[in-house]
């Protein structure tokens, strides 16, 4: 719906006309409660580095959101940080990834104001932020998987909580344009206590999975994250374990991966070898493979997480053929824990 000039007014913004340029900026701000994990108390300081995970691309955890915005884009993020707090009901440690587009852009007219010192517009630019748009859509997927992976334990693990959302610029004057989106989310849980170091390790670790997490990899992961129903959760924790898995698979070669693992004896190499190449060459199956990788890539994997596979995929195999699954016997957690050991989380 197009509001009207009036409404506009009312809002306190004001009509420029085209010829009125503002070249900015842009960058996006990604803003997570980090739930299940805290400073320890002896921190004195408690922020990480500032990890670069590309060019455009920045993360912190910090205790102050202030604290954390002024690391990343040189300005604080509110006023009156205990407001802001009370306000939102949220509680530190917070999780900040900050992107910044690699080009500026330029805002001709539109509906501004001036407030506190900074600039307001007004869907100033429809047409833009694809640079964006194709940053979280392609990236954030991994970013998120990545970091809690690594910032999470088997026994306890870390959940991103997104607070905010807020996209803003800077003018060639030094002057900050806001265009700001808010979700928030609540739930119960428990925390455990880390150092700078283990912290300032996690994230040096998730900028090393990356590469890995392409968005095809792990997209039904990310989408699992925050899917309240458990039945879908469910499918999408063992989709990805099916695209990880093929994945994986499909990275191995049998001379220089799989030819190791077999002690056959001399006197009958030649034969045997080509029998167990042609048994892993066709192995085609998402439990054949996935056999094949616990054996030879997946180093921390145990016979329990084999039957928790084999348990899963009986039931997704059961409704993949109509059959009926009470949502009690889904076993969600369990497959999410498989899906963080899979990637790395101890």
């Amino acid at each position: 719906m197009k509001l009207s000039n009036s409404i506009f007014k009312s809002m306190g913004f004001k009509e420029y006309p085209e010829n009125d340029v503002i070249e900015v900026h842009f960058g996006i701000l990604k803003i997570y409660s980090l739930r299940g994990m805290n400073f320890e108390d002896e921190c004195e300081e408690k922020k990480s580095e500032v990890m670069s995970l590309s060019d455009q691309c920045t993360v912190v955890i910090a205790q102050s959101i202030n604290e954390a915005t002024k690391l990343l884009t040189e300005d604080i993020f509110t006023d009156d940080e205990e407001k802001w707090l009370s306000e939102k009901r949220v509680k530190p440690p917070f999780l900040l990834i900050y992107f910044r587009e690699s080009l500026p852009r330029e805002i001709r007219g539109g509906y501004r104001q001036e407030k506190d010192g900074h600039i307001l517009t007004y869907d100033a630019f429809p047409e833009g932020k694809k640079e964006i748009k194709d940053w979280e859509n392609d990236d954030v997927p991994g970013i998120v998987t990545s970091l809690i992976v690594n910032l999470s334990t088997l026994e306890r693990q870390v959940e991103l909580i997104p607070i905010e959302r807020s996209i803003f610029g800077i003018t060639k004057e030094g002057s900050t344009l806001f265009d700001c989106k808010f979700t928030m989310s609540a739930s119960v849980y428990t925390s455990s206590s880390k150092s700078i170091e283990e912290i300032n390790a996690s994230l040096e670790k998730s900028k090393g999975l990356l590469p890995v997490l392409t968005k095809d990899v792990c997209r039904n992961f990310y989408a699992a994250l925050n899917e309240p129903d458990r039945m879908k959760q469910f499918l999408e924790y063992f989709q990805f374990i099916e695209r990880y898995t093929h994945s994986t698979f499909k990275s191995l070669n049998y001379n220089n991966d799989a030819n190791k693992i077999f002690n056959v004896p001399e006197r009958i190499n030649k034969a045997i070898s080509k029998f167990f190449e042609e048994l892993f060459t066709n192995s085609k199956s998402l439990a054949q493979r996935f056999n094949w990788c616990a054996i030879i890539s997946w180093e921390d994997i145990e016979e329990s997480d084999i039957d928790c596979f084999f348990e899963a995929k009986q039931i997704r195999d059961k409704l993949s053929h109509g059959e009926y699954v009470e949502e009690s016997e889904l076993p969600v957690e369990k497959v999410k824990n498989l899906c963080l050991k899979l990637l790395g989380t101890k």
